[in-house]
């Protein structure tokens, strides 16, 4: 992934992290952070991924699973650098797979 991708993934993250974080002060979700971003910004996932047949619930499915990767790390990389390498790799497995 170029610098540049990578900063636009960041971006969105950062953007759907906060908006996560301040609903969930101002009122109970019943929605993990997967599910939030996902409904809330999945057209912006779409293009920072350069994904535009990317689902709702493919995009549920790598959150998560980037979340579970993110939990149990153990290096000091800044979360959003790290979970955007993450959906960035799993983004690109959908791609390959898809095209087979």
């Amino acid at each position: 992934m170029s610098s540049g991708e990578n900063k636009i993934v960041r971006h969105v993250l950062e953007e759907t992290g906060y908006a996560y974080m301040l609903s969930c002060e101002t009122s109970p979700l019943n929605a993990d952070y997967a599910e939030y971003a996902s409904s809330q910004s999945l057209s912006d996932f779409q293009a920072a991924l350069d994904d535009p047949e990317l689902t709702y619930e493919q995009l549920c499915k790598i959150l998560r699973k980037a979340s579970h990767r993110e939990a149990s790390r153990s290096c000091k990389t800044p979360w959003s650098l790290f979970m955007a390498n993450c959906l960035k790799r799993s983004s690109n497995n959908n791609k390959a797979r898809c095209a087979r």
